[in-house]
């Protein structure tokens, strides 16, 4: 197993545990400006413990979501620029030759409402903005995230599909069939903008439903896969308290391994501890 490429887990986990406050809608976005040693710290944490990609904090880092915050249309320009670059310069910090650097970019509303897609207008301006910031960043992986939304990735697809990045998507799915607005997974890899998709990943769903998943990605699509599961109980909350233990996250993270992903990794509630037990599990 020793070709599996290990992601980082949560950031946004671990900056509530060194005592940040994160509120939405700019949740993690904020700490790239007011805390950036913070975040280097977690991403140096990370790699420390295993992970050979690490993702940048720009999650919510969107014009879009600073202008959801109530801010004027030229301050969420400037914060959330502020707040991009910052994250491309902490995980460039913490890294080294050995680690990739993956430019984080999601749904523009809450990944567990696909329902609330602004628009093709909208997805156009942000997802067109933030695919040039990572290009004058110089990060040349690009990660679309818990997407959930099939026009919305047709959207982001179609704005990646004219760029140098490697691009990798990642899935939330409403079951082991269906992404999160219903559109079958079978429907999704059918799609011509498919074509330029590298890695095809699901994240942030519980471990029951990501393994049943993967299993289907794994029969539908002939390229890379893998699987970054959150540690929640609960399905499709926010609320990240009610987790598996490490002897569940250990086994899960086994069956997970079975279906020979060729990425692996966690999402909320995970911490670098977390990377760790994937580490020692692929190495045996």
């Amino acid at each position: 197993m020793s070709n599996i490429l290990i992601l980082d887990g949560a950031v946004g986990t671990q900056l509530e545990e060194y005592g940040l406050s994160l509120t939405l809608p700019v949740w993690s976005a904020d700490a790239n400006i007011k805390s950036p040693d913070i975040v280097t710290k977690i991403h140096k944490e990370y790699i420390r413990m295993g992970s050979d990609v690490i993702t940048t904090n720009t999650f919510r880092s969107t014009p879009w979501t600073f202008r959801k915050a109530g801010y004027s249309n030229f301050k969420a320009q400037n914060y959330a620029k502020e707040s991009f670059f910052r994250a491309i310069d902490c995980a460039r910090e913490a890294s080294n030759d050995q680690v990739q650097i993956a430019g984080a970019i999601t749904s523009l509303e809450d990944c567990y409402q696909p329902d609330q897609y602004p628009g093709k207008t909208a997805a156009e301006d942000t997802y067109g903005q933030l695919l040039e910031w990572f290009y004058e960043g110089g990060i040349k992986i690009v990660l679309f995230e818990t997407m959930g939304n099939v026009q919305e990735l047709k959207i982001a697809l179609n704005m990646a599909s004219s760029s140098f990045f490697s691009v990798w998507v990642s899935l939330i799915m409403q079951n082991e069939e269906n992404i999160l607005d219903g559109t079958p997974l079978s429907d999704i890899v059918k799609l011509q903008q498919f074509k330029i998709v590298e890695y095809l990943l699901t994240n942030c769903n519980n471990t029951d439903i990501t393994i049943r998943a993967l299993k289907n990605i794994r029969s539908l699509w002939k390229g890379k896969i893998g699987a970054y599961p959150n540690l929640g109980i609960k399905e499709l909350e926010n609320s990240f308290h009610d987790l598996i233990d490490k002897s569940n996250f250990r086994s899960d993270m086994k069956a997970i391994l079975d279906v020979n992903p060729n990425i692996i990794g966690a999402c909320c509630g995970s911490k670098p501890e977390h990377i760790n037990i994937l580490k020692t599990l692929i190495n045996g």
